[in-house]
């Protein structure tokens, strides 16, 4: 159990842990020379019934707030230290209000030095700290009044404590490890040394994890785990321990503040959606403001996105770690103040649309809750479909975890894509219903380019996504396709009288010569029309769906852009990189060059492949197992 201290400077919080521990925390010769804490000390206490307790000095005085909070991040609960013969005094209140905001609800009340307080002011002070705890999240806590020179109270206080302790609830092992510095130091013969708190998950020294740096791309080796100075294989979330590290170490990483984090895929963000909570007659200014998340600060702004509950967005100047729950507090660096404190609600704030009703009720929703499986349910709920990596990274979910997660709900899972049950069945529904009023309203067009289905049907989902419903759809013989061009199973196109009479024909000589049909006036003089009336008549086909209008001069069947893709992924399917060039192209398809820059342009403007440093790539949803009709 991690027990932090909180109180104002001089109050006697490092002479109390002293008494309790043996140990003096005050370690830094500054430290010593002036009388108070500066840094982070740490002390272990054994307990027989209790277990390992170790106890987090903080620094009172207020120019050390930033490092009081990093030593409070992980903390299972406080001890809140007020002198007797002074009482209350500023960073007590501050210090209370920190607790409060952090949601660190279980703790003690030590009223110290009592043999240098009269009775009254003792009476005093015992009045007031009630008083003052009596709206604060350690309402109800123990008070025991101290003097750590003589002993007294200090065998009631050790009781608390190990009550504390014994009742203290057990943090889930489960999801990715989080491990959050707070101090680094180098040791002869071992190199790199990290202390801090294991947030979240569980470390073992003997199975090989890379830790990345959530601050740098670097990464990182554990060579072994101290916990209280003795070696152990394992660590867990919620204890404290040092890690012997290497691999990619510089000067400036890692350090205080950074997250050493067992995935390949760090989260990182410069938008916080979070709910705040304002400290009584504090006001958010639109300035620059300094934002603590987890024990690190940096500097930012704060956009209301509902102030009456709390809703806004942290905008930082740096991007940093965080999940859902994380803890943040607001700070006005100039005055040295707190102003509010809260959670984080989404780790991935939205940088459009963020005010827009929907999206603010999405947060409200997200704040009532404190789990993934609700959270789930009520992303599905404001959302047409919702990215799996990204949710499991917001809740930092392993991936059996978010296997068992949607094992138990009502989701349809494609990919990396969810939607839930009832918007696949409607989104079908509202595919059918548009080529139905599709067909009566153009009865001469032999179907729908898929690609104009989703935009006007199914806007929301994503292009994966609305392939496999259209696939879906043609395995359920609920859709006829031709190409990319989709239809209802008993549509009967009705071409006008005079393109009736050459369309057999066109078709027929298009599909015989494959890859590279004819251009517009070798067609005509094959049917004997003039070149102008046969571009014409093309024109009209292509606007029906028959045709496809590949280049200016030649025209393809809507089932040709499966052959051409083929190609694509062909060469795709055989390139190391995924990639492939024009001349590439050229080569196997056999079309000549000035032809197949035309098929690629397309190809790159029917969403089939995409163009980057000189190469081409298939659009995700072109890819060999995601065309519909595929297997």
């Amino acid at each position: 159990m991690i027990i932090a201290t909180a109180g104002h400077v001089d109050h006697g919080k490092t002479t109390l842990i002293k008494a309790l521990t043996g140990k003096d925390t005050d370690q830094l010769a500054e430290e010593k020379r002036r009388g108070l804490t500066i840094d982070l000390g740490f002390a272990w206490l054994h307990d027989k019934q209790a277990g390992a307790l170790c106890f987090v000095d903080v620094p009172g005085h207020a120019q050390f707030i930033r490092t009081m909070l990093a030593g409070l991040v992980g903390a299972h609960a406080a001890l809140l230290v007020v002198a007797a013969d002074e009482g209350l005094m500023p960073q007590t209140r501050e210090h209370l209000a920190l607790l409060d905001l952090l949601a660190i609800d279980r703790g003690i009340i030590v009223i110290s030095a009592a043999d240098r307080a009269s009775p009254q002011q003792l009476d005093d002070c015992l009045g007031a700290i009630r008083s003052l705890i009596t709206d604060s999240s350690l309402a109800g806590s123990p008070v025991v009044v101290t003097d750590a020179v003589s002993g007294l109270g200090m065998g009631e206080l050790q009781t608390c404590i190990r009550e504390l302790a014994l009742t203290n609830p057990a943090r889930a092992t489960e999801g990715s490890p989080r491990f959050l510095v707070d101090r680094r130091f180098t040791v002869s013969g071992a190199g790199c040394v990290v202390t801090g708190t294991l947030m979240n998950g569980r470390l073992n020294s003997k199975e090989p994890v890379a830790l990345q740096l959530a601050a740098t791309e670097g990464q990182l080796r554990l060579r072994s785990i101290q916990i209280d100075g003795e070696p152990a294989t394992e660590i867990v979330s919620g204890q404290r321990g040092a890690l012997n590290l290497t691999g990619d170490i510089n000067e400036a990483h890692p350090q205080r503040g950074d997250w050493l984090l067992a995935t390949d895929k760090v989260q990182t963000s410069q938008r916080l959606d979070v709910q705040l909570r304002m400290l009584p007659d504090q006001n958010v200014h639109r300035g620059t403001l300094q934002i603590l998340s987890g024990a690190t600060a940096v500097s930012g702004r704060l956009v209301w996105l509902e102030e009456s509950s709390g809703l806004a967005q942290l905008l930082l100047d740096k991007p940093v770690h965080s999940i859902v729950g994380d803890t943040v507090v607001v700070r006005e660096p100039a005055a040295n103040i707190t102003l509010a404190g809260g959670r984080v609600l989404d780790p991935q704030g939205r940088q459009r649309g963020r005010s827009k009703p929907g999206s603010i009720a999405r947060l409200r929703a997200l704040a009532g809750i404190r789990s993934a499986a609700d959270a789930l349910s009520i992303e599905l709920q404001h959302q047409a479909e919702i990215e799996l990596p990204k949710f499991a990274q917001r809740w930092n979910l392993s991936e059996s975890q978010c296997n068992k997660l949607l094992a138990g709900s009502d989701v349809v899972k494609l990919g990396d894509m969810a939607l839930s049950k009832n918007r696949w069945q409607r989104s079908q529904l509202l595919l059918l219903e548009f080529l139905t009023k599709a067909h009566a309203s153009q009865p001469e067009q032999l179907g729908t380019h898929q690609q104009s289905v989703l935009r006007a049907a199914i806007p929301e989902l994503s292009p994966a996504t609305g392939l496999a419903l259209i696939k879906q759809l043609l395995n359920d013989g609920q859709l006829r396709r031709h190409g990319s061009i989709l239809a209802l199973p008993d549509h009967q196109p009705q071409l006008p009288v005079e393109d009736q009479k050459y369309w057999p024909q066109i078709r027929d000589i298009i599909s015989k010569a494959g890859l590279r049909p004819p251009i517009v006036g070798e067609l005509g003089d094959q049917l004997g029309l003039p070149r102008d009336q046969m571009l014409a008549i093309l024109h009209r086909l292509q606007a029906w769906g028959y045709l496809l209008p590949v280049a200016p001069n030649r025209f393809y069947l809507p089932e040709q852009l499966d052959d051409l893709a083929a190609v694509a992924q062909q060469l795709c399917r055989n390139s190391s990189d995924g990639g492939f060039l024009a001349a590439e192209y050229r080569d196997l398809s056999g079309i000549g060059r000035n032809l197949t820059i035309k098929v690629l342009e397309y190809l790159d403007r029917a969403g089939v492949t995409y163009y980057r440093d000189e190469r081409r790539y298939m659009q995700a949803a072109w890819r060999e197992e995601a065309v519909p009709g595929k297997n």
